[in-house]
């Protein structure tokens, strides 16, 4: 059943026949689906099988992913942020195991796109419950703030929208659930000016095994 706006030449939503309606960013958009009678072709299963990869790495970070791309899809935007993201994801972070089948690999993928400049040289380290992320100075204004995503792959483990300022050049959490994690962890960084609200592209800081002797 499909919803009618705006009289018989108005807009709608759901579904009426093979055509879908729905608001995308303040737009109607339309599409129409049907069932295929043709067999997929090599190049279409590859597709999705990337497809497949990016959905489920980005899923469980799509708040944080759409936050961090909200500034590439401006009000009225036929894409979305968490679609930008996807295609950015898509055509920059996939890499291919022995059995040639798509993943995404942490360390390509950008969770945030924009104008500031980076961290430079950012290094995560944990020991004794502590986080700790470093960088150098690489210009841009000295109380932009630090963002931090941690993620294993599977469950977001922990988010900061704002943390040290970038002229400090390192800053240090207690996160003490990161002892009981048995896999990666990975570290993402960028810089947001909170005035402004703009952000950075965000840099991979490196994979955590905090389950590992010595907390490192």
């Amino acid at each position: 059943m499909a919803i009618n706006h705006g009289g018989i030449n108005g807009s709608f939503s759901g579904k009426v026949g093979s055509i879908v309606g729905y608001n995308l960013n303040g737009q109607q958009v339309m599409r129409s689906v049907g069932r295929r009678t043709r067999p997929f072709t090599v190049l279409e299963l590859l597709n999705q099988a990337k497809m497949k990869a990016v959905s489920e790495f980005l899923a469980p970070i799509k708040p944080f992913v759409k936050f961090g791309y909200q500034r590439e899809a401006p009000p009225g935007s036929r894409v979305g942020a968490f679609q930008l993201a996807q295609s950015y994801v898509r055509k920059n972070a996939i890499d291919f195991d022995e059995e040639d089948k798509p993943f995404v690999n942490p360390a390509k993928v950008l969770i945030s796109r924009g104008t500031l400049k980076p961290p430079l040289n950012c290094t995560a380290a944990y020991e004794d419950d502590r986080l700790t992320i470093h960088w150098e100075q690489s210009g841009g204004g000295g109380d932009d703030r630090l963002l931090l995503l941690l993620y294993d792959g599977g469950h977001f483990r922990h988010f900061r929208e704002s943390g040290a300022e970038r002229r400090e050049g390192s800053e240090i959490l207690v996160i003490k659930h990161l002892r009981f994690i048995e896999k990666p962890v990975h570290v993402y960084a960028a810089f947001r000016d909170t005035f402004f609200d703009t952000i950075s592209d965000s840099v991979y800081c490196g994979a955590l095994m905090p389950g590992e002797a010595g907390g490192r």
